[in-house]
């Protein structure tokens, strides 16, 4: 069982991601990298997580794992979402819905929303790799 956030999580739920063929579909002629940041949270996770995702021809192809969110200055990602710790687990564990966690200002995302709202129709997606990924929340130990 992985523990989020770490890069072990992430490279899982890449395969798992990568290994779905509605993902495939979906992300057929996207353009535009991510970066995401999980912040930091006073007894729940001690320093910030970021991760850098390269998407291409429906595929995650690069998944890096950054020491500081300012690294992520160097990518200039398409698109950045960040959150507390506690709001990346309820949108993980589905008890939050990512649209309402963005019209809320729960997770910030910079980037053009438009191209990612004409996508919503494939949210189920994240949800059926996340029910795939046996996930242990470093709060939960």
């Amino acid at each position: 069982m992985a523990k989020f956030p770490s890069k072990e999580w992430c490279e899982e739920a890449v395969r798992i991601t990568n290994a779905d063929p509605e993902s495939l579909a979906a992300g057929q002629g996207w353009t535009g990298d991510f970066g995401a940041v999980v912040d930091a949270e006073p007894g729940k996770l001690a320093e910030a997580f970021v991760i850098h995702l390269v998407p291409r021809n429906g595929r995650i192809e690069k998944l890096r794992v950054l020491a500081d969110p300012d690294d992520l200055d160097e990518f200039e990602p398409a698109y950045v979402a960040r959150a507390p710790y506690t709001v990346w687990k309820e949108l993980l564990k589905g008890t939050l819905d990512p649209v309402e966690a963005v019209l809320k200002r729960r997770i910030s995302v910079k980037g053009d929303l438009q191209p990612l709202i004409e996508r919503m129709r494939y949210k189920g997606i994240a949800d059926r790799v996340f029910a795939q990924l046996k996930t242990e929340f470093l709060d939960e130990r």
